[in-house]
């Protein structure tokens, strides 16, 4: 009797891995007892690149990671923040994998993870994701010149899901059976290759329309041997961007999945502050515009972006620093993670915090790693400032008023640029 007895106690310490499907009604938790909070990752791990997730947190608590392929775990891994709040997991340690999801039980609320993936001449680096939302936007990609793009599409509930990509390019609406009842199997990934499937296009807007189940979409562009990596988002009618120093191609990218006209307003944070209605313009139905931001300035800046309609802006850089992408912030705080900020032997890393309050702040940034560093700069209202980092898992960005934070990195010809994670929970 004792072996069936251990396949019984196997399948439910998997289960306990594994998320069930968003729509099944589900019984409430015991009395006392709740479900940890978890994040949804895209790890790549093989083919000359590894990955790193990063697990920040406000308390000393368990986390864990699983790797999710082909309907089941392929791999996981327990540990915990320690004293530091922090710790980093190379996914080396766990499987080689190839590109799939990994889902991450946090130790509470108040936390947030985020990859960092390494290839020989190419970095990148993403925050993971909440509960991915029924419906999601992403713009920027482009598969002109033979460029890759990549719109990788996970799901880590138990059950099938199914999506529609509405997909917008400078030649109108694309058409593709492709597109049509896109299938992600329980626990899976699906990748879908642009460059494979619509070649020589400029510009991609790719709206994901969920028809069953759930999925977190992110996109992996390519460009010249280097690579970034965003999420689809959902649209809002308010935004806000940091802007990194420096010069080259720095553009920032407006997009709509909204199938009639958005008007929008850009307000410019610059050295001499707040400059309101500074650009506007209209969005055609599912289109996307770009602004020049090196033309504009080559100091830190930044940009606060309504409109009348959901749209989803993003700052594309390919410049000396290297070439990286991240999607602008629809909320501010008081308080931001920085997974995998710092992380970098041999390389440099930034912080760069918008102040979006009608006061002054002072902001306290702190390492988080076995011995940490805590500095703190006095932010003037609608300022912005850049503050260098130093090697730890991430940091901890506090503030007596509401900022938005994000870090870049650089290391010989590669770069990053990844937005912060906010905590909202007070």
């Amino acid at each position: 009797m004792k072996y069936p007895s251990l396949i019984i106690v196997l399948a439910l310490a998997v289960g306990a891995f594994l998320i069930p499907a968003p729509d099944a009604p589900e019984p409430g938790p015991p009395a006392g007892v709740e479900d940890p909070p978890v994040s949804i990752c895209a790890i790549e791990e093989g083919s000359g690149r590894t990955t790193e997730v990063v697990i920040l947190s406000t308390v000393d608590g368990p986390t864990r990671l699983t790797l999710f392929a082909s309907g089941e775990s392929a791999g996981s891994i327990g540990q915990s923040t320690g004293a530091s709040g922090s710790v980093t997991i190379p996914v080396v340690n766990v499987a080689a994998v190839g590109t799939v999801g990994g889902l991450i039980e946090m130790p509470a609320s108040s936390s947030a993870a985020g990859t960092i993936v390494v290839g020989a001449e190419s970095m990148s680096a993403e925050s993971c994701a909440a509960i991915p939302t029924q419906q999601s936007f992403i713009t920027g990609g482009s598969t002109i010149g033979g460029q890759p793009f990549e719109l990788h599409l996970m799901n880590p509930y138990a059950g099938e899901a199914v999506v529609e990509l509405v997909v917008q390019s400078e030649a109108g609406i694309e058409s593709n059976d492709r597109f049509e009842s896109v299938v992600v199997p329980a626990r899976s990934s699906t990748v879908v290759d642009f460059a494979e499937l619509i070649p020589g296009r400029e510009t991609l807007s790719i709206a994901i329309e969920t028809v069953k189940g759930r999925v977190l979409g992110v996109g992996r562009q390519g460009i010249d041997g280097e690579s970034a990596v965003w999420k689809a988002v959902e649209g809002s009618q308010d935004w806000y961007l940091p802007i990194p120093k420096g010069g080259g191609s720095k553009r920032l990218v407006i997009g709509t999945p909204s199938n009639v006209e958005v008007e929008y307003q850009i307000d410019y944070y610059g050295p001499e502050g707040l400059e309101e209605a500074y650009l506007a313009g209209t969005l055609s139905p599912r289109g996307q515009n770009s602004f020049d931001l090196a033309a504009i300035t080559e100091e830190t800046a930044g940009v606060r972006i309504i409109s009348t309609g959901p749209v989803v802006p993003i700052l594309w850089i390919n410049s000396e620093a290297g070439f990286a992408i991240t999607t602008a912030s629809a909320v501010e705080a008081t308080r931001w993670f920085l997974p995998g900020a710092g992380a970098l032997a041999g390389g440099q890393a930034r912080a760069v915090i918008l102040s979006v309050g009608i006061d002054g702040a002072i902001v306290s940034v702190r390492s988080l790693r076995e011995q940490s560093l805590v500095r703190s700069i006095d932010l003037p209202a609608d300022g912005v400032v850049e503050i260098g980092l130093e090697i730890a898992d991430g940091y901890l960005i506090e503030s007596s008023g509401p900022i938005v934070a994000m870090w870049v990195a650089r290391r010989d010809n590669a770069g990053i640029a990844a937005m912060g994670v906010p905590i909202l929970d007070g």
